[in-house]
């Protein structure tokens, strides 16, 4: 009697257990098949109680997590950051060390790498919205009537003749213009519905990358540095008012002087943080090349 309980405690213990993972649990990896065999023999032999079973393998799953975590964070430890071999490669085309075709193939293959991870956003350039039939008529009809008044302003024009100056014909433009004022206004207002249905039916602009914290250090010191030569320029400008022809002209070329670093040091600097602002936000949804 106590061998048929027995039985019967393992039998039902050993469909639990195997109930429970064919329900609750994913397909193990491959690696922990072996470990998994011998919890499900365990229990069948009785050795072990369905709990313990389970925690044996809740057990083996995390440390299994943990282990393939260490291995990926050790991986990356040994990968170079993509934006840098972007970078590089830009400068080796620079340099004349490689083709422009080929540095096309490997920023393409680099840019979606990172996509794929998500550390780079590839921003879908949005379709342009189908304009309906009732603004396409209305866009139509503008156009009609501004060829029709252009084509009355040069008849107007013509009839003074070829020797008609310049503050003729402009006083016969005027004078069109007086008299179809009523046809101006409304190549005006038509205007101003269309470009209100347009903008009502414009998509939404697409979410750029979040710039870095060390781009945003490098585009804020830019800007301290052009608003410190526009300070500088506005100055010269309020000096130059009561200065004479001659003397406005060596304090023009002073400041020139006196400034040519600066102005050298903003023009670089610009043009590098705008190559690291488009390497980093723009891909080819937005741009054929950086090349």
């Amino acid at each position: 009697m106590n061998k048929i309980a027995r039985f019967l405690s393992i039998t039902l213990a050993s469909a639990s257990f195997v109930l429970a993972q064919q329900v609750k649990r994913p397909p193990l990896p491959p690696e922990l098949k072996e470990s998994a065999d011998k919890i499900r023999k365990a229990v069948e032999s009785g050795e072990i109680t369905h709990e313990q079973a389970k925690k044996k393998h809740e057990d083996m799953i995390r440390d299994f997590k943990a282990k393939i975590g260490d291995a990926a964070k050790e991986a990356k430890k040994g990968q170079k950051d993509p934006r840098q071999v972007e970078r590089e490669v830009l400068q080796a085309v620079k340099d004349g060390k490689i083709s422009k075709e080929e540095a096309r193939k490997k920023l393409d293959a680099l840019r979606k790498e990172m996509a794929d991870k998500g550390d780079r956003k590839s921003p879908v350039r949005p379709a342009k919205p189908e304009l309906s039939n009732e603004v396409k008529e209305k866009i139509a009809a503008v156009k009609e009537l501004e060829k029709s008044i252009h084509g009355e302003i040069k008849a107007e024009v013509e009839k003074l003749g070829k020797e008609a100056s310049r503050e003729d014909i402009k006083t016969a433009v005027e004078a069109f213009k007086e008299s179809n004022k009523e046809r101006f206004d409304e190549i005006k207002e038509a205007h101003a519905a269309i470009r209100e249905n347009l903008e009502a039916n414009r998509p939404e602009k697409p979410e750029r990358p979040e710039l870095t914290e060390e781009l945003k250090a490098k585009v804020e010191a830019l800007h301290a540095k052009r608003k410190e030569m526009h300070v500088a320029q506005k100055e010269l400008h309020n000096n130059l008012k009561d200065a004479s022809k001659e003397d406005r002209k060596e304090m023009i070329t002073a400041f020139k002087e006196s400034n040519k670093e600066k102005h050298e040091e903003i023009k670089t600097q610009a043009k590098a943080v705008k190559e690291e602002i488009r390497s980093l936000i723009e891909t080819e949804a937005t741009r054929t090349s950086d090349l």
